[in-house]
This record gives C-alpha cells, structure tokens and sequence, in this order.
C-alpha cells in the first residue's frame, strides 16, 4: 500500500523540461543548465532517491535549521548533465 501511494505522488509531479537541471530543493526555483548551484555537503542529503539541491547559499542556511546536522558545509557546482 505504502509503494502505491509513493507512485501515486510522484504522478502528481510533471518531469522537468530538459533545459532545466532542477529545482532548488527550499524555493523550489528552477535551476537551469550551465548554473553555478549548491548542494549540502552531508551524505545523508545527496544519497538515496532524494538530492537535495540549492539555487542559492541563503537557500542552503534556510534548510541547516531543520536538518540538524553537526558539521554541514555547501559545495558549490554546475549544473551539467550527467553522462
């Protein structure tokens, strides 16, 4: 039960257009190819499923409160699409 209804969610949500690499994981701004992004430098945050992406550094502070990690950094990237 708990698997369809995860599929169920992830119906409600349209793919991304191709010119876009993400959105960011806090505003939910679209972050598009060839832009400089961050991402959390936690594991815990960039494995499984769910990778948490950032358009800015104050959208990466914004998530630290509720994430609770001990020693958290941003690395900052490009977004480019993976071979």
């Amino acid at each position: 039960m708990r698997g369809s209804k995860f599929r169920a969610a992830l119906l409600c949500f349209p793919p991304m257009p191709a010119e876009f690499f993400g959105a960011c994981s806090m505003c939910r701004k679209k972050i598009p190819f060839g832009v400089k992004y961050v991402r959390c430098s936690v594991t815990a945050c960039n494995s499984g499923r769910m990778k948490l992406v950032f358009c800015s550094a104050a959208c990466w502070d914004a998530h630290i409160p509720t994430a609770r990690h001990r020693n958290a950094s941003y690395i900052e990237e490009t977004a480019t699409l993976s071979a």
